[in-house]
C-alpha cells in the first residue's frame, strides 16, 4: 500500500496561504464566512483593520468536528497585502500591519508573539506579503485583517 502524503498547505483566493507541516495528523484548513466587522470592537487605541481578509477554522480531517488549536510545529499563514492596504496604512499614517480576531478582540500580529515579517515579494509596490505563526489559538476560528 501507498501512502499518500499528508498536505502542508492550503491557498485561498483571497491571497491567503495556510502551512501546517508535521501536525502528526491529517489537517483541514476551512474558509468561513466573514463576520460583519461592526461586531468586532477594538479597544481605544488597539488594532483595527482596514479590510478583514478571510476567516478559518482548523480541523481534524479524519473528525470534522474536532477543531485543531494547538500546532506544533507553528503554522505559518501568508497574507497578500493589496494596493488599497498600502494606501490606507499611508493614509492613516500607520505601518503596514497584520491583526486577527481571537474572539473578543483584535490582536495585533507582532514580531516578539508571532514571528510576523513582511515579504515584499518580486514586486513590493504590489503590496507583498505579511508573514506570521502561531503555535495555539484560543477561539476555534482565526478572522485576520489588515
Amino acid at each position: 500500500m501507498v501512502e499518500t502524503p499528508l498536505p502542508a498547505h492550503k491557498e485561498f483566493k483571497e491571497g491567503v496561504i495556510v502551512n501546517f507541516p508535521g501536525q502528526g495528523k491529517p489537517i483541514q484548513v476551512q474558509k468561513l464566512d466573514l463576520p460583519a466587522i461592526e461586531s468586532m470592537t477594538t479597544a481605544t487605541g488597539g488594532f483595527l483593520p482596514f479590510r478583514l481578509v478571510i476567516n478559518l477554522k482548523l480541523v481534524d480531517a479524519e473528525q470534522p468536528n474536532t477543531v485543531v488549536s494547538v500546532f506544533d510545529p507553528p503554522i505559518e499563514v501568508r497574507v497578500r497585502f493589496k494596493t488599497s492596504d498600502l494606501a490606507n496604512a499611508a493614509k492613516a499614517r500607520k505601518p503596514l500591519c497584520l491583526g486577527f480576531w481571537d474572539g473578543t478582540q483584535w490582536i495585533r500580529v507582532t514580531p516578539k508573539d508571532h514571528k510576523y515579517r513582511p515579504d515584499p515579494g518580486p514586486s513590493p509596490q504590489a503590496g507583498g506579503w505579511g508573514v506570521f505563526s502561531i503555535s495555539q489559538w484560543g477561539d476555534p476560528t482565526i478572522a485576520v485583517g489588515t
